[in-house]
């Protein structure tokens, strides 16, 4: 069932997950790094997200991955997105400043996340590497939810 709230508009029924990797000082970010992206803090559908890359070498991917703890098996993890179709743009070179990330068509399963998933990517590509990587998902929330003090209740 939808999100109803009549207090909310739609643009406010969204929580944005960030992440920004910065290589400063010559330190590059390599292929095979794996970043932290987010907790999930409620059950919710992936909606959007995007991806930049600047001062990057080779033509790096981006995998986005869900690590999820099932009770008397332990953890899980399956790839949302892939990174081969997760090309990420280079700021400059090819002169676009922001990519959408490329995800399921909308109803697929995987874009169903469940609270305390925890959203990552994975920078990948042959010989590639970076000095800043800027990654962004979209939850929409599948209920109602309420946050009092920044608590999720």
């Amino acid at each position: 069932m939808a999100v109803v709230n009549r207090t909310l508009d739609v643009s406010e029924q969204r929580k944005t997950l960030s992440l920004t990797v910065n290589g400063s000082s010559g330190i590059v970010i390599p292929t095979g790094s794996t970043f932290l992206l987010g907790i999930v803090p409620y059950p919710s559908t992936l909606d959007a997200g995007q991806l930049v890359c600047f001062g990057q070498s080779g033509a790096p991917t981006v995998a986005l991955h869900v690590q999820r703890f099932i009770a008397g098996t332990g953890f899980t993890t399956y790839v949302i997105a892939t990174g081969t179709s997760n090309l990420v743009p280079a700021y400059g070179t090819s002169g676009v400043g922001i990519s959408g990330m490329i995800l399921p068509a909308s109803g697929s399963t995987l874009l169903n996340l469940l609270a305390n998933d925890v959203l990552g990517i994975t920078f990948a590509g042959a010989n590639s590497a970076a000095i800043f990587l800027s990654a962004h998902v979209v939850l929409k929330p599948i209920q109602d939810i309420k946050v009092h003090f920044g608590l999720t209740v």
